[in-house]
């Protein structure tokens, strides 16, 4: 409740105006009672006017206050009206009271000339209605975005016009276009300075989303006021889309091998060749002194007269498991969301290099975040594809337990993997003192292979983690 009381102050700006429309009809309409023989002596009928025209202004305000508090009402709004739309700009809103002052001025002095004016008047209010609803007829819109960008990516939203008249071109048309997801909601509009008869144009806004997510894009409101400006009318077009923004994926520093992945080779140099890593055949090449004799290729030998050996290098490819422990407190601070962010970026960033430069191997991602979930992805760009769209869409949570997730990512790993942990917690924090390591102890579990954990704070990440910035 006060969160929307909150929102509602915040928005006074907006209503603000509607408000004081309210209070002149409420005024008007209370003084068409108070002093109706005055009115009266001016014109008999002048009460009655004034009580309808308050009413109206009154009406008009609440109805837009509502659709301020509630912009869900939208939706009901152009059902009932229907596609089009209509409404007046300022300058509209001034040639209007000028008619209508003319108007009444008319009909309470009985004055032709008056009357006559305001007949002139009229013409071309009534012919730019009819044009503007004219150019409106048999008008198509279609927006062409991609499926897929990354935070901070600047990409192109096309708009396509086409206009199937025959006869009469659109002209000025203003197309606005919305977009939104659960952080904010954004506008953009284009013009079309002229679509000819049975013609198709497009145009086209630059968009830089900077938040990951979901956003949906629709629909399309297009509007013109050609030609003298007078009457704005409009048109919806129910065209959505819908786009996923992936988080910001950067690249491993060369930190990144020295600081684990050295650990790992030194600890297999010990180990035979038939090890975890199996060596692979790479090339035959000619016998150096040193070589073992159990390398050479008597085959070769005998085709080239010379000795020929036999080399191997070792097999680099293994399996990753990442456990990503997406913790965020419910009364959250914009450091820790942005520790959310790193460490969904780095992840996002390791899995990408791991998964262009490794081939017969598997990646195991276990996120405990608002829910725990545990996702397999192949080699290949689908499976790249398909974890961005799951880190895109991954919403932190507050929950403490840890003993299903470490239970999980102890039970993927094995000799032949590299486990990573990363979490937003921090180790140092009194209040919430943990170590993944005594949590393991605790139940009796271990981890293995080699294992490392990150604390997902950008000055820690930013050793390994580097982000491109504009």
């Amino acid at each position: 409740m006060k969160n929307n009381l909150f929102e509602f102050w915040h928005k006074r700006k907006e209503w603000r105006p509607w408000l004081i429309l309210m209070l002149v009809g409420i005024f008007i309409f209370t003084y068409s009672f108070q002093f109706p023989l005055t009115l009266k002596e001016i014109h008999h009928n002048l009460p009655l006017i004034l009580r309808f025209a308050s009413a109206g202004l009154f009406l008009w305000g609440v109805s837009n206050i509502l659709l301020i508090i509630f912009p869900d009402l939208e939706r009901f709004q152009v059902k009932r009206i229907g596609r089009n739309r209509v409404s007046l700009p300022r300058d509209g809103v001034v040639y209007l009271l000028m008619m209508t002052v003319l108007f009444i001025g008319s009909v309470l002095s009985r004055e032709n000339m008056l009357m006559l004016v305001f007949a002139m008047m009229t013409g071309p209010f009534v012919l730019n209605g009819w044009i503007t609803y004219s150019m409106l007829k048999n008008i198509q819109l279609k927006r062409i975005i991609p499926q897929r960008v990354m935070v901070g990516e600047t990409f192109t939203a096309e708009i396509l016009m086409e206009n199937k008249k025959r006869v009469i071109a659109a002209y000025l048309m203003e197309v606005n276009d919305t977009f939104k997801n659960s952080n904010e909601d954004l506008e953009a509009s284009v013009v079309f300075r002229r679509v000819g008869p049975r013609q198709q144009l497009s145009a086209h806004y630059y968009v830089k989303l900077m938040h990951r997510g979901i956003y949906q894009f629709g629909p399309l409101h297009v509007s013109t006021r050609y030609p003298l400006g007078l009457v704005k009318r409009g048109a919806i077009f129910h065209e959505q889309n819908e786009i996923i923004v992936h988080p910001q994926i950067g690249r491993l520093s060369s930190n990144w091998a020295e600081d684990f992945f050295s650990i790992a080779e030194m600890a297999q140099q010990n180990r035979s060749r038939r090890g975890v890593f199996d060596d692979e055949f790479n090339h035959i090449r000619e016998y150096r002194t040193g070589d073992s004799q159990r390398a050479i290729h008597w085959r070769s030998s005998a085709r080239q007269g010379e000795l020929m050996v036999q080399e191997y290098h070792q097999n680099r490819n293994y399996d990753l498991v990442i456990g990503l422990d997406l913790w965020l407190p419910g009364n959250s601070v914009l450091h820790q969301r942005e520790r959310v962010e790193w460490a969904i970026s780095f992840v996002g960033t390791l899995c990408r290099e791991h998964l262009k430069n490794s081939r017969d191997t598997k990646l195991t991602l276990v996120s405990q975040a608002a829910t725990l979930e545990v996702l397999e992805v192949g080699i290949g760009s689908q499976g790249l594809e398909y974890l961005l769209d799951f880190l895109a869409t991954l919403n932190a949570g507050k929950t403490s337990a840890l003993g299903e997730f470490v239970k999980i990512v102890s039970e993927t790993a094995s000799p032949r993997t590299r486990t990573v942990l990363v979490t937003t917690r921090q180790e140092n924090d009194s209040s919430n003192r943990f170590s993944f390591s005594s949590l393991l102890g605790s139940r009796g579990k271990e981890i293995s292979g080699s294992c490392k954990t990150i604390e997902a704070d950008p000055k820690i990440l930013s050793r390994w983690l580097v982000l491109e910035t504009n």
